[in-house]
């Protein structure tokens, strides 16, 4: 049998299909004819400024206590159970995503939420920076890990 080049994926296959155009294989043409749903594509662009933040933390500050700066686990895609129970052991969405139990120049607390260059805060966000601030903590929004480390470093001076 001779294989030939599918017109689609370029892959060289012996069950194609002949057209105007060319040869076409069976997967090709099924998904031409009936295409899958394709999932949404999530992206991590906060989660990854976040996560750099906290690896450069260790390096610019190297005596603060690591137990008082830590990560709240609100987002993330769970399953309906999961989210149930989280809620149910006190999970509240719009808490920011990292907080410092660290008081200083009259703050209770610093609350860094992270935010891509376009992101915005939810309903929920503003609410609970509302609520931080009135309890005089201070809450700032950050797009990179560098304006972190930043506001950490003018926090603690």
């Amino acid at each position: 049998m001779n294989k030939e080049t599918c017109i689609e994926c370029g892959r060289e296959t012996v069950s194609v299909l002949h057209t105007n155009d060319g040869s076409i294989c069976f997967n090709c043409y099924a998904e031409i004819k009936n295409p899958s749903k394709k999932k949404r594509v999530i992206k991590h662009e906060e989660a990854d400024i976040q996560t750099e933040f906290f690896k450069e933390v260790p390096i610019f500050f190297p005596k603060l206590p690591e137990k008082l700066l830590f990560a709240v686990p609100n987002g993330g895609s769970r399953n309906k159970i999961e989210a149930a129970n989280m809620k149910r052991q006190g999970v509240t969405s719009g808490v920011a995503d990292v907080i410092l139990l660290v008081p200083k120049k009259g703050f209770a607390s610093l609350c860094l939420e992270f935010k891509t260059s376009t992101g915005r805060q939810s309903d929920e966000q503003i609410e609970f920076q509302r609520q931080a601030e009135h309890c005089r903590s201070k809450y700032v929004v950050v797009r990179s890990a560098q304006q972190a480390i930043k506001v950490m470093q003018e926090y603690l001076q």
